[in-house]
């Protein structure tokens, strides 16, 4: 029996570890050996795995050289500016639920790191925009201070100027205040703020380097517009109603890419900060507590996608009958929100290819019901185009051919095309055609159902060249990956 495969809540303090460095490493990269070799008929190889290398040129590979990384500033060392016991006062207090000495002691810690940057003492204007963060959660949802944590959220927005890595994340405390004015009925003004992080994405795409922050912002990007659309069908005529979300693939399900797994946790502290008070605490050690623990949770955002992560965890190992039960309870929690067609895609997934059709069939009914609803189309199914690597290989071929970058990038996994789309861009239609002309057919090299390696042929100035290139199986659909 298949499980949804998803981290572990360990796993999650991990990654919930990386999304609080998140600003200091926005626009990272990675990298990669590749290594050089020619044939005795003179043809050059590009591979970046030794062992794809016959034994018998392994001594005349050139030196190893690395991808060349995108260019972004270097980060700064994560040092924390406030004693290390106000963080455990914190903890404590939340484990307490003793949240009006949470929120003094924040604002006690708000207060330290903003003395030590004013003093031009080594800071970190990262440690202090998450503060304000935090701080705002609490008054919003655990002591129901609607404009203080108004001003809270104002006063981390302010404090992202003071840091140039914090520049260039997407202002994502815009959906909390959204949030919070919808709550107040400012209906207007909760749009508007929407809106007001919807145009910031917008611009950001075009100027990503990276591939996390590309599907970190795609990802943020489909959250933001359905949260619009939820907001005008509520007030629009039916008939007069188009969505912004128009589309949504759920084929790729998060759980199979671990960087997905960072959008929730990059809504905000309070995510990580619950999940550390429900590991030291052991509060779901019994996987039947889940369905309770969600039942008993509030409906904001930050809850929303945290229960969506543990719902994740508690399926690690396999679907049973306490993550069915967690999973109902979010979706009676949650019904319609943008995590639970997540949700219900990965399990009508796992009931279809376990043969549990009348659970599949009714989710998915659900599924199509909300897509009717909001006038959206929902792909449910993995895309005939890349069924098998030589058929994603051939449309991308023929979209190279086509001069159609769309559907060129359609052909990557997600974040993979970043680097092939700048290029693209920069060539042009025509030069993109003819790249698509000159490229040669794949021949399979090795491979299982998860991921396949590839050699590529291609002919340049007269030289045959042959390059390695991966094909990942993504819900069914075999994407390339970068090469």
């Amino acid at each position: 029996m298949r499980s949804l495969r998803p981290a572990n809540i360990s796993g999650l303090l991990a990654i919930a570890f990386i999304a609080a460095c998140f600003p200091l490493f926005y626009n990272a990269s990675t990298l990669a050996a590749m290594y050089h070799w020619q044939d005795k008929k003179g043809d050059i190889h590009v591979v970046d795995d030794i062992l794809l290398v016959p034994p018998e040129y392994r001594d005349e590979i050139k030196q190893p050289q690395a991808k060349p990384p995108e260019q972004a500033p270097s980060p700064q060392r994560n040092t924390r500016e406030a004693p290390k016991s106000l963080d455990n006062d914190i903890a404590e207090a939340y484990r307490k639920a003793d949240y009006a000495a949470a929120a003094q002691l924040i604002e006690l810690q708000i207060e330290r790191l903003k003395e030590r940057i004013a003093k031009g003492e080594k800071g970190n204007p990262s440690e202090l925009y998450s503060k304000y963060l935090l701080l705002a959660h609490v008054y919003a949802w655990k002591l129901n201070k609607t404009e203080e944590a108004l001003k809270q959220y104002q006063k981390a927005t302010e404090s992202k100027q003071s840091g140039e890595q914090l520049k260039r994340m997407p202002p994502v405390e815009f959906i909390f205040l959204a949030e919070l004015y919808e709550r107040k009925g400012d209906i207007s003004k909760a749009r508007e703020y929407y809106q007001n992080l919807l145009n910031e994405l917008v611009v950001r795409k075009e100027s990503e380097h990276d591939d996390m922050s590309s599907i970190i912002n795609e990802e943020l990007t489909n959250l933001v517009k359905y949260q619009i659309d939820s907001i005008d069908l509520k007030e629009n005529a039916k008939k007069d109603f188009k969505p912004l979300l128009s589309k949504l693939k759920l084929t790729a399900t998060p759980a199979q890419t671990p960087v997905y797994q960072m959008l929730p946790l990059v809504l905000g502290p309070a995510v990580m900060i619950e999940i550390g008070v429900i590991e030291t605490t052991g509060a779901l050690t019994d996987k039947n507590d889940l369905a309770n623990y969600i039942k008993q949770s509030q409906t904001n955002i930050s809850s929303m996608a945290m229960n969506y992560m543990l719902i994740l965890n508690v399926s690690a190992s396999s679907v049973t009958e306490s993550s069915e039960k967690a999973m109902q309870a979010y979706l009676a929690k949650y019904p319609e929100s943008y995590y639970s067609l997540l949700l219900r895609q990965m399990f009508y997934k796992f009931y279809k290819e376990n043969m549990q059709d009348e659970k599949a069939k009714q989710l998915l009914t659900e599924i199509k019901n909300i897509a009717q609803k909001r006038k959206m189309e929902i792909i449910t199914e993995p895309d005939k185009r890349f069924a098998t690597p030589e058929a994603t290989w051939k449309t991308y071929k023929n979209a190279l051919m086509q001069g159609n970058l769309e559907e060129a990038m359609e052909c990557f996994a997600p974040g993979e095309g970043t680097i092939h789309k700048q290029t693209y861009a920069a060539l042009g239609k025509d030069k993109m055609k003819e790249i698509g002309k000159d490229m040669g057919d794949i021949i399979r090299v090795r491979g299982d159902e998860r991921m396949a390696v590839y050699q590529i042929l291609r002919k340049e100035k007269g030289q045959n060249y042959s390059y390695e290139v991966r094909f990942y199986n993504i819900g069914g659909e075999w994407k390339l990956g970068r090469f």
